[in-house]
């Protein structure tokens, strides 16, 4: 685990690195800026070259720029842009056109040089852009002009070119550039005129000095992350000592060399002590520079020192909690890459640490699980929102299914560096849910099929009592009835013979009312057992024959609603109505205390329904829940058993309504 420590400290600064890659995006675009500030420079130089003679002398008096040096600054500006919006794009055509540019800028600066140091004179149509006015391509430029054209045109030719030391020779062609640019700036800041003029007939104009000056400081900047500007613009302490320190540095030995040279000039010491004085002036600058540098270093040096201790004890923690623990915890960051894993998730994986560092969810996991992963990774990043996710993964060693933990990484600017994640095995657990789960399925189907055998033997038995019932039915009406019919009818010469006194006239009535009670109730028994309607004439006269009959026992007023057709809907189901009704009506009968009942028989192309409305004191929902009352049970086992249900809606004191509703099949239905 050392290199996982090592990569602890490594990660640790990764906040760092992304301000400094920030950093790099905005002195890009600085560059752009002062590239595009260069080509407007040299458009207005070239627009004071077609102007009106009147015009053109006040912007040759402010300007002092010929038209050729223009378009080489048009040339290098555009180059330079190209250069920056190339910037990690790498396209092909705008890398052709820039060396198209740069070869361009490069022919017309070695034109110059030729020029003036060989005095080759080249024809004007050779740019006619320049062949109608004073400042053709021919007329005389300074030698150091066209010699920092050619640096620019070659920085540009050699921008990304990488050596061996990983230096880049146009950085160091950059620094010649700001270099030879500073001389006539310096002879304009201190009044010489050889370092202007540096021998010729010509100078250096100031403005061309300082747009010779901007074009290197711009070629630095366009590529912030090589070695040399990378110093300048990092957050170590070395790049923020020297951002501090060099311009300070450079503008007091400014200022103390002018105010020598100013005093040398009005008299208070001779021009032999101005050296030295320089010397002592600038050798106790350069010591108090570093002492002051040295300072900042050890100051710098101490803090980096506690906070190395801190993050050293950090870290140890970190590393010992990681270790130890069994459950899998990584780090990764905004691209996917993991950037940080304990040994328990190196072991998930079947990699070591350097086998699985900076590798992406492709690397690292069979391809059937990858896209789920990086889709979780991406939703949390994205809301910044922890979440806890249960995943299955394919591993090399089996099927393990985890609860991971992943929660967004924010920097101190709040923004998302990447995510944090630790998993919990449960697949022990998820196995025993399966398990108990496929149990209760299997349960659940016994259940179902003890069920359904109940409701067949359920239907058995009903269909075994009916059809007693019936047996038992037609006994009375066959040996009953005629024994009942032919005891009457000998009765009734009984009745002749009879003494003709009072006393046996008294018992013929008693004997009459017995047999016409005893006539009844078998009449009675056995419509209750088998109701002859129901078989003779169908269900709507069997309920019309039992709300009469109810009518007639108890008072009560009833009123049936029947469909206008014939009812054909099973033998069967018929039975099972009617039974039902029968209870319903008993119910009513028993607890309702009603006045009055209506019964409702509907049936169309898919169900049969109905419905028993009464305006009684109305069902208890204590017992409508209760399992133990048979009615309601029963009623709710014949409606499930030909695959209905049963539908209770009571107002206490205001009556109950029971609905039944049985779906009909195909064949029943036709």
């Amino acid at each position: 685990m050392t290199a996982v420590r090592n990569d602890i400290g490594e990660s640790s600064s990764l906040e760092h690195y992304v301000a400094t890659q920030a950093n790099f995006a905005s002195i890009v675009t600085a560059a752009m800026g002062l590239g595009t500030i260069i080509v407007l420079f040299g458009v207005v130089v070239l627009i004071s070259c077609y102007a009106q003679d009147d015009y053109r002398k006040i912007l040759s008096d402010l300007i002092a720029v010929q038209g050729s040096t223009a378009a080489g600054f048009i040339l290098a500006g555009v180059t330079l842009y190209i250069h920056c919006v190339n910037v990690g794009r790498t396209s092909r055509k705008l890398t052709v056109a820039a060396r198209l540019t740069a070869m361009l800028l490069l022919l017309l600066a070695a034109g110059f040089l030729l020029q003036n140091l060989f005095g080759v004179t080249l024809p004007s149509a050779a740019l006619p852009i320049f062949s109608a006015t004073a400042s053709a391509f021919g007329a005389e430029i300074h030698p150091l002009a066209a010699s920092c054209f050619l640096l620019i045109a070659f920085i540009l030719l050699l921008h990304d070119l990488r050596i061996r030391g990983g230096h880049y020779p146009a950085e160091y062609l950059a620094f010649v550039l700001i270099g030879l640019s500073a001389i006539p700036l310096v002879g304009y800041l201190y009044g010489i005129s050889k370092l202007t003029f540096l021998r010729y007939s010509a100078g250096v104009p100031v403005l061309s000095a300082l747009a010779f000056l901007l074009m290197g400081a711009a070629l630095l900047m366009a590529r912030p992350s090589h070695r040399l500007m990378s110093i300048i613009i990092s957050h170590a302490p070395g790049g923020n000592i020297l951002r501090r320190l060099l311009p300070s540095m450079l503008l007091l030995i400014l200022i103390l060399n002018l105010l020598v040279a100013k005093g040398a000039e009005r008299g208070l010491y001779s021009d032999q002590l101005m050296l030295p004085f320089l010397t002592l002036i600038d050798g106790a600058l350069v010591v108090f520079a570093f002492w002051r540098f040295a300072g900042k270093l050890d100051r710098e040096y101490g803090a980096r020192m506690q906070s190395a201790a801190k993050l050293a004890e950090t870290n140890s923690l970190l590393t010992a909690v990681s270790d130890s623990t069994r459950e899998p915890i990584f780090v990764k960051n905004r691209q996917g890459l993991l950037i940080f894993a304990n040994p328990a998730l190196l072991q998930q994986v079947g990699k070591t640490w350097e086998e699985a560092m900076y590798r992406s969810n492709h690397e690292l996991f069979l391809p059937e699980d990858v896209g789920q992963i990086d889709e979780d990774d991406r939703r949390v990043m994205a809301s910044g929102l922890p979440e806890t996710i249960e995943q299955t993964l394919h591993l090399q060693h089996g099927v393990f299914t985890y609860q991971s933990t992943r929660v967004p990484w924010f920097d101190k600017a709040g923004n998302v560096l990447g995510v944090i994640g630790i998993s919990t095995d449960i697949s022990e657990r998820k196995r025993a849910e399966d398990s108990l789960r496929e149990r209760e399925t299997q349960l659940e189907k016994t259940v179902i099929e003890r069920t359904a055998l109940l409701r067949e033997l359920t239907n058995h038995l009903e269909t075994v009592r009916e059809e007693e019932k019936r047996a038992i039915a037609r006994e009375l009406h066959d040996n009953m009835g005629a024994s009942l019919t032919a005891l009457s009818m000998h009765l009734e010469s009984v009745y002749k013979i009879f003494p003709d006194n009072d006393r046996w006239q008294e018992r013929k009535p008693r004997m009459q009312g017995l047999m016409n009670s005893l006539v009844s109730t078998t009449r009675r028994i056995q419509t209750e057992l088998r109701p002859n309607m129901l078989d003779l004439f169908g269900l709507k006269a069997a309920i019309t024959e039992q709300l009469d009959e109810l009518a007639e026992r108890t008072g009560m007023a009833c009123k049936a609603s029947l469909p206008d057709e014939d009812v054909a809907i099973g033998h069967e189901m018929e039975i099972a109505i009617y039974r039902m009704l029968q209870e319903m009506l008993n119910n009513v009968t028993k607890h309702a205390k009603a006045s009055r009942v209506d019964v409702i028989l509907d049936v169309d192309e898919e169900q049969v329904s109905l419905t028993v409305r009464d305006n009684g004191v109305g069902i208890p929902q204590e017992r409508q829940d209760n399992n133990k009352t048979y009615g309601l049970r029963g009623l709710r086992e014949r409606a499930t058993f030909f695959g209905g249900n049963v539908a209770i809606r009571s107002v206490p004191g205001a009556g109950a309504t029971i609905t039944i509703r049985l779906p009909l099949s195909p064949a029943t239905a036709a």
